[in-house]
């Protein structure tokens, strides 16, 4: 009877995430549903594309939480500095490399990987005639917020169970 109650402890959660509206913002270009970006958030938590960590998926999470956060401030939302990522700078590449679908998702909610001919370098970037929808950043804050909750509560990347 002691040896059935260690299998009591494995944690089983059921992956909860809203569905994203296809028109996160309104342009008259927005691409499928196929792009939502609450699909890549779910491939980056299930990791369907890559073998991240646990840890590295927090880092990431919290990065694109921080990411949307500043988008959906009435007054950092149309500042230039809070509208792109350099690609090389080392913290955005530790955090979003080991996550390819975090690019996915950075680009389901507006941003471009573009080629900077001034300094020669590559930004995820918002369009300065893009106009963000403050109320759908808010609903995908909270579905960041979910999800790093839930990878928080996941067991570790590298346990396996077994069964007796």
């Amino acid at each position: 009877i002691g040896e059935s109650n260690n299998h009591l402890h494995s944690i089983h959660f059921v992956l909860l995430i809203l569905p994203t509206p296809t028109f996160f913002f309104h342009l008259p270009t927005m691409t499928s549903f196929a792009n939502a970006p609450g699909r890549h958030l779910q491939d980056l938590i299930l990791d369907t594309h890559a073998v991240a960590t646990k840890e590295q998926k927090l880092a990431c999470l919290k990065m694109l939480r921080t990411v949307v956060k500043n988008l959906s401030d009435p007054k950092k939302s149309n500042d230039p500095k809070f509208r792109q990522l350099k690609l090389s700078n080392p913290k955005v590449e530790a955090n979003l490399t080991p996550c390819p679908s975090a690019l996915e998702y950075m680009k389901a909610i507006g941003f471009d990987i573009v080629h900077d001919e001034n300094d020669g370098e590559e930004y995820l970037r918002m369009k300065e005639e893009m106009k963000i929808v403050l109320s759908d950043m808010e609903a995908a804050l909270c579905e960041l917020n979910n999800a790093v909750d839930m990878v928080s509560l996941s067991p570790p990347s590298s346990s396996s169970s077994s069964s007796s």
